[in-house]
């Protein structure tokens, strides 16, 4: 394969991780309202969706490396790591917007760590308060009341559910 043919594909490839990390962006800010609507149907959907995107980002990104090291070997890099900032160092004129597509990329992937720590952190405090409200219930509940071998037994506080054997 030419150069030129491997700079088209990763550039090719650049550009399918954008859409894939666009996605997943958009699902990160679903996401967030569903936790604010405590949908969880909805939050869960967007937790599938999210799993799949990730799946597809880390196949993708596996193919950049391989096409990266490849490119890097036809350019006579001896690096154990190639980066696409050293290989379009290396092409000068001829890297044909891999700069861009990268910089883009890089800005997409930090912004959706941003968020997937926002969203984590916002879920924690939901979850917290949806606890903290059951406590709370649990304390304003009725009693239990059960039937013993002498009839009704002692109430057992705590519980929100009144049951009879």
């Amino acid at each position: 394969m030419s150069q030129s043919d491997e700079v088209s594909r990763l550039l090719s490839l650049l550009g399918a991780e954008e859409a894939v990390y666009r996605e997943l962006h958009a699902v990160l800010q679903r996401e967030r309202v569903h936790i604010t609507e405590l949908d969880w149907q909805s939050l869960e959907e967007a937790v599938r969706t999210k799993e799949a995107l990730a799946d597809e980002a880390a196949l993708l990104e596996e193919s950049r490396v391989e096409l990266i090291r490849a490119l890097a070997q036809t350019l006579g890099l001896d690096e154990e790591r190639p980066t696409l900032t050293r290989i379009c160092q290396r092409l000068g004129g001829g890297a044909d917007g891999l700069a861009e597509a990268h910089s883009g990329l890089a800005s997409l992937v930090g912004s959706v760590r941003e968020l997937l720590e926002i969203n984590a952190t916002f879920a924690g405090e939901a979850l917290a308060q949806v606890q903290a409200t059951l406590r709370v219930l649990g304390r304003l509940a009725p009693a239990r009341t059960t039937y013993g071998p002498r009839g009704l037994d002692a109430p057992d506080a705590g519980s929100i559910v009144r049951r009879s054997a």
